[in-house]
């Protein structure tokens, strides 16, 4: 098997939630970002923004509501939004109305997740290259009223995700994933493969999780995490509230 240091730093990968008390440099973040927006988008139409909160009492904020302190612990934490507000700048009133039209549709609101998900993994990748640690939150979005309340967020600007990044303070270990017969696939969609995957899966996640003091595996980690995390209904209506209509 193929084997590179980007390889390795790729399959290596952790989530670090704990950080030390140590800052993350401006020229840092724009390397990692430099990075990050250098890779593919919708169309070119680059609908990605990502905004630092910087103001610590907002983080606090955050982090009591979504409960997640390595928010308000983290050096830099953001949050990675959908923008399609910078394609309407300097458009024409007739060419803008057509463009308005369009972001309403699914289809751009999906493409705008897809670009931010692609720019975000990629700047945890350029992170983590540079002996940073990081860890993105979808979790993050049960905050999104203090997001719209502090941040200024225009019209058809909606956050996705949040990004902590900072020096890590633990090493928590490479959880083990799928194995990828139950993941990739050839021809059509295999339910037997992903069966059996899961099958096998879940005697690794035993193990994994009995070094842990957790007696589970991950199809009982999945259902208990089903069970205890609500739907939240204000987030399907969010979108729309945005502009996003998905028509």
């Amino acid at each position: 098997m193929a084997d590179n240091e980007v390889l390795k730093q790729l399959q290596g990968h952790q989530s670090i939630r704990a950080f030390q008390d140590k800052p993350v440099s401006d020229e840092t973040m724009d390397t990692i970002f430099s990075a990050a927006f250098a890779g593919p988008n919708m169309q070119n139409y680059q609908p990605v923004t990502f905004i630092e909160i910087t103001d610590q009492d907002l983080k606090q904020k955050i982090t009591d509501t979504v409960h997640m302190g390595y928010i308000a612990s983290a050096p830099r934490f953001y949050v990675a939004c959908v923008d399609w507000n910078r394609d309407l700048i300097g458009q024409s009133a007739e060419d803008r109305a057509v463009i308005e039209d369009r972001i309403q549709h699914y289809q751009f609101l999906e493409g705008g997740i897809v670009s931010t998900a692609i720019t975000l993994g990629r700047a945890q990748v350029a992170a983590e290259s540079l002996g940073l640690g990081t860890v993105t939150m979808a979790g993050v979005m049960g905050a999104f009223e203090l997001y719209e309340q502090e941040l200024d967020l225009p019209k058809y600007v909606k956050p996705i995700m949040g990004f902590s990044v900072g020096y890590p303070d633990q090493n928590p270990g490479v959880k083990p994933k799928l194995p990828l017969s139950g993941s990739v696939m050839k021809g059509r969609y295999d339910e037997g493969k992903v069966e059996a995957a899961v099958r096998d899966y879940d005697k690794t996640m035993a193990d994994y999780y009995a070094e842990r003091d957790m007696d589970t595996n991950w199809t009982k980690h999945n259902a208990k995490l089903f069970k205890m995390i609500p739907a939240d209904p204000r987030l399907s209506q969010y979108p729309m509230d945005k502009g996003l209509n998905l028509k």
